[in-house]
């Protein structure tokens, strides 16, 4: 097996080899120092996800908390990137604990997009609580009777 990851097929290939090599319980064959490394960046790309759909969320709080336009194309989206979350943290249930350190990442970013794209002043700091950012979209439409 090689050891090192030249191209995204070379990557296809060791990720078969490395898993036949597990099943077969034949850990000599395996690269445990690359094995470690892409274990590790499937929690760094779990991450880097959640990040990404928390901005979407904030961005759309935003602009429906602190703009005159763009509500409808905000709830949407609010509503799409917190059914994703919702999806994720189902997916990965420990992601919960890094919720409140990966708002913080993502806050600068959605206040950037929203005051380039709608020219508003925001606050320099996340002004929304997290049950506000996480909570389960379905269940606020239903309360809002806006989905039956």
């Amino acid at each position: 097996m090689e050891k090192s990851l030249k191209n995204i097929d070379d990557a296809y290939k060791w990720s078969l080899e490395t898993v036949a090599a597990l099943r077969a319980g034949d850990f000599s064959r395996i690269d445990m120092d690359e094995l470690i490394n892409e274990i590790g960046s499937i929690a760094s790309g779990l991450r880097r996800e959640m990040v990404s759909i928390l901005k979407d969320i904030i961005e759309a709080l935003l602009i429906l908390t602190y703009t005159d336009s763009g509500k409808a194309e905000a709830e949407r989206q609010l509503v799409h990137a917190q059914g994703q979350l919702q999806l994720l943290l189902h997916s990965a249930p420990t992601l919960q604990e890094a919720i409140a350190e990966s708002v913080a990442k993502a806050y600068p970013r959605a206040r950037t997009n929203v005051v380039e794209d709608h020219g508003v002043s925001l606050p320099d700091t996340n002004p929304f609580p997290l049950e506000r950012i996480t909570e389960d979209p379905y269940g606020r439409l239903v309360a809002e009777d806006k989905l039956a």
